[in-house]
Formats: C-alpha cells, structure tokens, sequence
C-alpha cells in the first residue's frame, strides 16, 4: 500500500453500541466469523441493512482472544430487548477513512505498527471501532469505512 490515508484526529462524546458479540480465537478465525455475524445479526434486524450507523468494535480483553461486536449506535440500553452493550468512552480518537474496503487491513496494519509511534500519542485501552456505510449481503464491508483508534499523550516523564 503506497498512497496511505492520512488520520484526523476527532474528540466525541460516549457512544452506546447496541449488538451482537462474538468470541474468535485467532485472526484467521475472525476473518471467517465476521462477515457471518455480520450477516446474522442484519437478517435479524433487516431495517438496518441501509443505516450507515453501523458499527464493529473490539472491546480491551486479557485473554489472547478476538472480542468482536457487530451493532448500532443507540440512546440507551433501556428498550432493547435482547443484544449486548458496549460503550466507546469519550476521548479523542484517530479516524481513518478508507475508500478501498480491500485495504483495512492493510490500513490497521499500517495504523498499529508505524503511523502510531511516530504520532506524538499511545492507543488508550478503550476499544476500538470501524463505522460502516454500508454492509452487504455476503457480511463485507461496502462503501468508505472509517478506522477509530482511541488515543492518549504519551506522558513526559
């Protein structure tokens, strides 16, 4: 990947997402489950297949494993009737919009290993998030993708 995106950085406020998790447990496997939860949970709430308020997220976790949660932004966890929270803390991100859904994981890749450490800023042990335009009938990703990376100073001690 040559022509690299260039992050934004973007201050927001808590975020409630609303869905469905799932437990994977290598990077081969997620690659495999996604786009079947994504499919699952969409055949479960049809009237969201053209929101562009959808959301996957990866909760912090100790235990080696791929925590995933497919969802949608929502008020509050009152009226929901069955689906799993998470919450995006408040705080400053870096946001990354990547046109070539082929390349997301090139762009974490890049994001994670060289663009962060020369940011002046660490990841924050929040979770991170995509937000989608759009998601299709196969469980991919279409249209631009935005890439959230929670962030902090790095302290000058």
């Amino acid at each position: 990947m040559t022509d690299r995106p260039n992050p934004v950085f973007q201050t927001i406020g808590e975020v409630l997402l609303i869905g469905r998790m799932a437990t994977y447990n290598s990077q081969a496997e997620a690659s495999q489950g996604i786009p079947k939860q994504w499919r699952s949970f969409l055949a479960d709430h049809p009237a969201l297949g053209s929101s562009s308020n959808l959301y996957g997220a990866w909760p912090c976790t100790d235990d080696g494993k791929i925590h995933y949660l497919t969802g949608v932004a929502h008020e509050s966890p009152e009226n929901v009737a069955d689906g799993e929270s998470l919450t995006l803390e408040a705080g400053e991100y870096a946001v990354v919009r990547v046109d070539e859904t082929a390349l997301l994981r090139d762009t974490w890749t890049w994001l994670l290993g060289s663009w962060l450490a020369n940011s002046g800023r660490r990841e924050k042990n929040r979770p991170e998030f995509e937000r989608f335009t759009s998601i299709s009938e196969t469980g991919a990703p279409v249209g631009p993708v935005e890439i959230w990376i929670p962030l902090e100073p790095i302290a000058n001690d």
